[in-house]
């Protein structure tokens, strides 16, 4: 029972420095482990930010209906990439890299996503009013 303990004890200790032990880069084992963490448990979160974003990029009548088919699409695939992230997270697969698969990377992320602003046209000129003839 207490070399079990132990065994356990140099396990847990030896995976979370296996985990954290990266390389210098700008994506890590612990950035796919959180990412898949996220999309696993907070996938639900998807589905009012992606009906935020289109309805703020896209006005609010495209945003509610064509939001709402792009949000359910974004809940499933953020789901399914957060087991596919979290179970590969200790490796660099695929293409030797820890990148993330989904753009943004995690799903709160995409409440301050903003499309690039409309221009703006400028005010128009008021002509100055005729002066009374002396």
């Amino acid at each position: 029972m207490k070399l079990s303990r132990h065994l356990l004890i140099v396990g847990v200790v030896a995976a979370s420095v296996w985990l954290s032990a990266t390389p210098a880069q700008a994506e890590g084992r612990m950035d796919k482990l959180k990412r898949g963490l996220a999309g696993m448990a907070l996938g639900g979160v998807e589905v009012p930010a992606t009906l935020c974003e289109e309805c703020r990029n896209e006005g609010w009548p495209m945003g509610i209906t064509v939001g709402f088919f792009k949000a359910v699409g974004n809940f499933a695939a953020r789901e399914v990439l957060g087991v596919f992230e979290f179970v590969t997270a200790p490796f660099p697969w695929p293409d030797d890299q820890y990148k993330p698969y989904m753009e943004p990377a995690y799903p709160w992320d995409r409440f301050s996503s903003v499309k690039e602003p409309l221009p703006v046209a400028p005010p128009p000129t008021i002509p100055p009013s005729p002066k009374p003839a002396k």
